[in-house]
């Protein structure tokens, strides 16, 4: 299983394009690295055993972690939902919507 690499962000009201692209790039950061790789930041990204494990498993601990470190490192946005789908290809195709989180 691998996952695919196309993220599209469908809207956010009320944030710039600036914005947009750093919420984007540390999104798909996050998505694409594991723990314990980063020097420095050891508790950054996903745990890398989601992949081992049988698609339905899978796309569910990628979901609940991704909520889970989102909330650290991606704190301006709050995860909505995680929907997947399994491409016929053997890839895990993720859409992950998201809300700006209220500031006050």
């Amino acid at each position: 299983m691998t996952l695919n690499d196309s993220i599209k962000i469908v809207s956010l009201d009320d944030i710039s394009a600036t914005e947009l692209r750093q919420i984007d790039v540390r999104l798909r950061t996050l998505l694409h690295c594991t723990e314990t790789t980063i020097p420095g930041s050891r508790a950054f990204g996903l745990p890398g055993d989601a992949m081992d494990l049988p698609v339905n498993l899978a796309a569910n601990q990628i979901a609940v972690e991704l909520q889970e470190k989102a909330d650290i490192y991606v704190p301006e946005v709050r995860i909505d939902s995680v929907e997947t789908e399994y491409g016929t290809d053997g890839k895990l195709v993720l859409t992950i919507n998201v809300r700006r989180r209220d500031v006050r």
